[in-house]
């Protein structure tokens, strides 16, 4: 009964601890830059050869670091 308890007592003082671990990874995951954007697509539908066409993606950074956008690439 006296080894239940102690690992029980080891057990209960050693949870907090995880549980704080476990809150600051999560945090530190989630922090830094992340963009958000609203419409990931665009069809121009059908456009004559020679045409231009011009379309505008708002994209936010909702995150709490600067974002910076090193490429674009077509889909």
């Amino acid at each position: 009964m006296i080894r239940v308890r102690r690992a029980f007592g080891t057990f209960s003082a050693l949870l907090p601890v995880f549980i704080l671990c476990t809150a600051l990874a999560t945090s530190q995951a989630l922090a830094g830059p992340r963009a958000a954007v609203e419409n990931r697509k665009h069809d121009f539908g059908s456009v004559y050869a020679g045409s231009d066409v011009i379309h505008a993606f708002v994209i936010e950074n909702t995150g709490d670091a600067p974002l910076i956008i090193k490429s674009v690439r077509t889909g």
